[in-house]
């Protein structure tokens, strides 16, 4: 199980991925691990489709300060923490007639 550096691939949504499949976001901390973290949409988009498959990795008190460096690995972090969804979502293709909708329309004044 050969982990593969994904950072620098653009939409993975994870920092690693190893031969098996497995997908690794890693967050490190120079200290204490906060009591939040954020996920960019990819890394949420990764987590929610892959599920057992992903796992969040957070090192802590990596700082030389701090005593003795943590590693937690975490599978499927979206169901095993409260997760609040961004606020912001972008639905595209509205214009479409092909999606099934319903449609009323006025008569126009003339």
């Amino acid at each position: 199980m050969e982990p593969t550096d994904q950072r620098g691939a653009p939409g993975v949504g994870a920092d690693a991925c190893d031969s098996n499949g497995r997908y690794y976001e890693i967050k490190a901390h120079g200290r204490a691990v906060p009591g939040e973290l954020n996920l960019t949409r990819a890394e949420f988009i990764r987590a929610w489709s892959e599920g057992e498959n992903y796992t969040l990795v957070t090192a802590s008190r990596l700082e030389e300060s701090a005593s003795g460096p943590t590693l937690r690995l975490v599978d499927d972090p979206l169901h095993r923490f409260e997760f609040e969804p961004p606020t912001d979502v972008r639905l595209k293709g509205v214009r479409d007639i092909s999606v099934e909708s319903t449609v009323y329309e006025w008569p126009g004044t003339e």
